[in-house]
């Protein structure tokens, strides 16, 4: 039309396609959510699905692939997290990352047993363990050290620090906040103690309000 070029219309094929991984996906986060991931079995994800086991080898090579893509998938909310919260220029930089990651511990709190899961293989991506999610668990930290160095340029944060090494250090400080957490049982207030962490940091760095 008028000369442009439209994109092709995706076929009926792909889209039933599309629709199953889909249906995959939803049915085994619903799984892992209400048994846990290790009690939850491909025959049982088949069955909800209802499909052949054999199908869903077409679309996963195995159930640790799915929790591979829910790592992914929590990683890049983090990133978007901290994007949105950075885009407010009125906010201060402790409000920044404070309400960051208050969100995080927020989802973290809503189901433990389920994010416990997630979470560890998260961790098993930023320390290169999982291959698959290697360049995904790198994309949070660069885009933190980008706003801690713009920050710096505001004034905002002190100008002689690494942004870079700041980015990796307030990633493992609320990393080890949740993994503290579940490893003493998921007792007291996980908000509290993650924003805790994050103040001292921001102390440390010589931020004032």
């Amino acid at each position: 039309m008028n000369g442009e070029i439209s994109s092709p219309q995706i076929s009926r094929r792909e889209r039933k396609k599309r629709a199953t991984k889909q249906a995959i996906y939803d049915v085994a986060v619903g799984c892992f959510i209400e048994n846990g991931y290790d009690d939850t079995t491909i025959d049982e994800i088949t069955e909800k699905v209802d499909i052949a086991r054999a199908t869903f080898f077409n679309y996963y090579p195995s159930k640790i692939a799915i929790l591979h893509e829910i790592a992914a998938e929590a990683l890049d909310y983090a990133r978007k997290t901290f994007d949105r919260e950075f885009r407010i220029e009125s906010a201060s930089i402790r409000a920044k990352l404070g309400r960051s990651v208050t969100r995080f511990a927020s989802i973290v709190e809503r189901n433990p047993r389920y994010y416990q899961t997630v979470f560890l293989d998260a961790m098993s991506s930023q320390t290169g363990s999982v291959k698959s999610n290697q360049d995904t668990a790198k994309v949070p930290i660069k885009g933190l050290a980008q706003h801690f160095h713009d920050a710096q340029i505001k004034g905002e944060l002190e100008g002689s620090l690494d942004a870079d090494q700041l980015a990796e250090m307030f990633t493992g400080i609320y990393m080890y906040a949740i993994l503290n957490y579940i490893l003493q049982g998921c007792r007291g207030s996980l908000v509290d103690r993650i924003q805790k962490a994050s103040d001292i940091f921001l102390d440390g760095c010589g931020v004032r309000d």
